[in-house]
């Protein structure tokens, strides 16, 4: 059977000219991408692909398949439009970020934000479970857009008792987010892995090991003390707050999204510099 999401995957590879300008844009990794697309070939019984002089393009078939995407794309744009806005809007935050957010802003933020589980907030737009994501990025992704936050930089913590042993991500979430950002808290072994950065930090104030945390919430926290700090390098990444670029999104949205972007950035404003040494 077809897969929207493979499809939409495929038009992004062909938009973008290789799978891995294709996987820059989607926030996904290159592997993915080649796994999708191998699903897709499955689902419609041949090839999608044939190699020419100007190097991999689509078949007969493969154009067929982008003409039907291109339809589903603006059907499903057009449906957005029609429909009214919603009482409430969901929020999915990259390795739980809004979960956490929602609830240490929830005397700032309007009352009809309401969190959504995600491991990748890009991923929950993209399908169409959120309307507006709070993620981890270097670059826009294609099809999105939205507001900056600020410079998403990350130290290490521990606990009372210092203990340093080294937790780490799930292989769920590394699936997810294979970026730097991410491989900071990849870890083999690790005695734990969690899944996103509020179970990370109580188990780091638990005395259960060490992580790398957003350094929002871990400089925020008592019980934690920051041991190291890294900004730049392969773990550089922005917050934003992004939704949908196509349809427009509704001035209500709008509102809702600088309401959650300003109460991130006056969050931000009370945790000294990552760039300051360690305590």
């Amino acid at each position: 059977m077809l897969e929207w999401d493979d499809l939409r995957i495929f038009q992004e590879a062909v938009r973008s000219g290789d799978y891995s300008s294709a996987a820059r844009k989607l926030g996904m990794n290159r592997t993915t991408i080649g796994r999708r697309m191998a699903r897709l070939e499955r689902a419609v019984g041949n090839e999608i692909w044939q190699l020419t002089e100007a190097g991999y393009r689509p078949t007969a078939l493969g154009r067929a398949l982008l003409r039907i995407a291109t339809r589903t794309e603006q059907a499903l744009g057009q449906l957005d439009g029609m429909l009214p806005p919603p009482n409430v809007i969901r929020v999915a935050g990259t390795a739980g970020l809004a979960d956490w957010a929602l609830t240490r802003l929830k005397a700032t933020v309007p009352p009809r934000l309401e969190s959504v589980p995600a491991l990748d907030g890009v991923a929950a737009l993209q399908s169409r479970l959120a309307d507006l994501a709070i993620v981890i990025v270097r670059d826009l992704p294609a099809g999105l857009d939205g507001r900056r936050v600020g410079p998403f930089e990350q130290g290490r913590y521990v606990g009372p008792a210092d203990n340093r042993t080294a937790l780490g991500w799930s292989h769920a979430l590394m699936l997810a987010n294979p970026q730097g950002w991410a491989r900071l808290n990849a870890v083999d072994d690790a005695p734990l892995e969690v899944s996103s950065y509020a179970v990370l930090k109580e188990a780091v104030a638990a005395d259960l090991g060490s992580g790398w945390l957003w350094q929002v919430m871990g400089d925020a926290d008592p019980r934690l003390k920051r041991i190291e700090a890294r900004a730049g390098g392969a773990a550089t990444a922005d917050l934003w707050v992004l939704h949908r670029a196509e349809p427009p999104p509704s001035p209500a949205l709008l509102a809702l999204r600088d309401a959650l972007v300003d109460s991130l950035q006056a969050l931000s404003s009370l945790i000294p510099s990552a760039s300051m040494a360690a305590r």
